[in-house]
């Protein structure tokens, strides 16, 4: 308290605001993983899909890092940081894990490698779709961003030979979507670290698989019955949502096939805000399960053996309602994709 006389040299000292950041190697091992720390404060961070962590707003005083992850084992198992008066930076581990990775994109490189294919067509006439997908819209170099908007674009769709298979209209709507060009696999866990926009946007982002058979069709238009694509529920079709995000399901899990077409299949919503979320679908002989952020969300008891391919897409209109125009351009987000088998 001041009594009638004025106060100076009123000085404080900060005893927080420093940082410890590192890296673990290779990304493929270390993403998923914990990097715990031990000290004056205590905190846990998740590697993502750009193998860095920061740990900041920390006093002074003596630390210890350790990471953890599942069939991982770290080297060193730890590291002792001693910070006094700065930053410290520089800190690495590498991991060595038991995983058969088969498949991994951080999409850490400004240009797609040739694992994806960038669609450049109308989206799905038989769902009455309103969008173009165009290169544009597809961005990468610090994960992957595909962002819809509200502009008029002219665009069709094509046959495998190029020639055109439906006439090129004006489309409200400009997006992106990517593919696996020739990849598939059959039986084991994708692994997906996405962000998806919010519901009131009105869009139908999706992250998703569909068989093989449909893999060199797709490129060129998104009809099904066309070529080797069989239609839904026809023999030799097989699909798996493993997050659609449409309407008043946002999000859901989807699997369709003979046996299950569209609308009788093992469905289930499971609520997707707009933050980061982890995805695991475990695909087996018997089963395929759905995950977020470790948690079981569906078990679909089906059989399905056919090999799949990944596709990553927002669409807009048809099937999957009106877009909220007010609330674009939005963008669906992903960290990292990661397959994994047995």
């Amino acid at each position: 308290m001041i009594n009638g006389r004025s106060a100076s040299a009123i000085n404080f000292t900060a005893t927080g605001g420093f940082t410890i950041s590192g890296t673990l190697s290779p990304t493929a091992g270390s993403v998923g993983a914990n990097l715990t720390l031990t000290g004056p404060v205590n905190a846990i961070a998740t590697v993502t899909g750009s193998s860095t962590f920061a740990f900041a707003g920390l006093p002074p005083g003596s630390y210890v890092l350790t990471p953890s992850r599942s069939n991982t084992t770290f080297s060193p198992p730890n590291e002792s940081v001693s910070i006094s008066s700065g930053n410290v930076t520089g800190v690495s581990f590498s991991a060595t894990t038991t995983e058969n990775i088969i498949f991994f994109d951080s999409f850490s490189q400004p240009t797609l490698s040739s694992d994806w294919t960038v669609i450049s067509r109308h989206g799905e006439y038989a769902q009455n779709e309103t969008e173009c997908n165009i290169p544009q819209q597809v961005t990468a170099g610090s994960g992957l961003t595909i962002t819809t908007a509200a502009q008029a674009w002219t665009c069709g769709d094509f046959n495998i030979d190029g020639s055109t298979r439906h006439n090129p209209s004006i489309w409200p709507y400009i997006t992106g979507d990517i593919q696996w060009t020739n990849k598939s696999f059959t039986y084991g866990t994708v692994e997906v670290r996405a962000k998806f926009p919010s519901q009131g946007t009105g869009l139908w982002p999706a992250i998703w698989m569909l068989g093989s058979n449909c893999q060199v069709t797709n490129i060129y238009t998104a009809d099904l019955g066309f070529s080797t694509c069989p239609l839904i529920g026809n023999k030799g079709y097989v699909e798996a949502d493993m997050v659609e995000c449409f309407g008043s399901g946002w999000c859901q899990f989807h699997v369709a096939n003979p046996l299950f077409a569209i609308g009788n299949g093992c469905d289930a919503d499971y609520l997707v805000d707009t933050d980061w979320h982890t995805f695991d679908t475990v695909w087996t002989p018997t089963s395929i399960k759905q995950y977020m952020d470790g948690v079981l969300e569906t078990t679909c008891t089906q059989s399905m053996n056919n090999p799949m391919f990944l596709i990553i897409q927002t669409q807009t209109g048809g099937s999957g309602g009106t877009p909220n125009n007010t609330d674009l351009p939005a963008q669906l987000m992903v960290d990292y994709v990661k397959v994994i088998q047995p």
